[in-house]
């Protein structure tokens, strides 16, 4: 249900955060869902308003029971760089806020109101900072594993991970009880495993958009830096394309059993023996292929 309009992007409410929103009226707790649903709006509208200055175009903000998510018009590949600063705004956010209001509570301006203030934005702040999907802590890691290892394999190592750490959230929720907090839990344990599962689907598309923005930009700047790799000629195309970095050309350098050298191949010649062949094919056949 939209609600508002800010700067072009509209504001949604998700009809779970609806049903939150009068479950805590009916209980007396206004101003706190108040204060929830605007410290979930105000860390999206800085992941917004910087997603922005680097040409992305956000459509809008969906505001859950658990957290908000700001969508863009269409999807994109996101550099490290970008995605890292994009992340880190949202959590930081909160940090600010709680240490404004801190600052305020110092001067002797004790109240509830301020004391939920912090409280909910160091919790937004501590929660946000995790090391996993699709929270900005594991997006992050993300970011710079992907320097190293490559977008894909990164996305999934962090998908395991928070697979493992969310499963261990539920058993201990299980296993004390399921109080009313050990229930609330539980469902944003569940909520994140299937945004992870969706994060990891996406990664594969996300790659293929990453290359054709790429070529976009080595066709402006008229040069990229480049990442050499020594393959085996046993190796197929789909286990190669793991190594992929952001933001780099790809020279892969073909070899024997014995370690001998037997050609090279491109990164463009690999994404086009993706289209000809398919990801099984190996890099010795593809080679032999671009050869003919």
């Amino acid at each position: 249900m939209n609600i508002i309009k800010i700067k072009n992007i509209y504001i949604k409410i998700n009809i779970s955060m609806l049903a939150a929103f009068i479950l805590f009226i009916l209980c007396g707790f206004f101003i706190e869902i108040i204060i929830i649903t605007f410290t979930i709006l105000i860390h999206e509208l800085f992941h917004s308003i910087v997603a922005k200055k680097y040409g992305f175009e956000v459509e809008e903000i969906e505001i859950f029971p658990f957290g908000g998510i700001a969508r863009f018009e269409q999807i994109k590949t996101i550099y490290p760089k970008e995605e890292i600063f994009i992340c880190i705004v949202g959590p930081l956010s909160n940090f600010i806020i709680a240490l404004i209001f801190i600052g305020i509570k110092s001067f002797y301006f004790h109240s509830y109101l301020i004391d939920y203030i912090i409280k909910v934005n160091i919790l937004m702040f501590t929660i946000n900072i995790l090391p996993i999907f699709p929270l900005d802590g594991g997006k992050i890691i993300r970011s710079l594993l992907s320097l190293f290892i490559g977008y894909k394999s990164s996305t999934i190592k962090l998908t395991y991970i928070t697979y493992i750490l969310c499963t261990i959230v539920i058993l201990y929720d299980i296993l004390n009880g399921l109080t009313v907090n050990g229930i609330y839990f539980s469902l944003i344990a569940v909520f994140t495993i299937i945004a992870a599962k969706k994060e990891r689907e996406m990664a594969a598309f996300v790659f293929i958009k990453s290359i054709t923005r790429k070529t976009k930009e080595l066709h402006k700047k008229k040069n990229i830096k480049v990442h050499i790799l020594v393959c085996m000629k046993t190796l197929n195309i789909k286990e190669t394309v793991d190594f992929f970095l952001p933001n780099k050309y790809h020279i892969f350098i073909i070899i024997n059993t014995n370690g001998d050298t037997i050609g090279t191949l491109t990164e463009n010649q690999l994404i086009e023996g993706i289209y000809s062949y398919g990801f099984d094919i190996t890099l010795e056949e593809l080679l032999i292929e671009t050869q003919k």
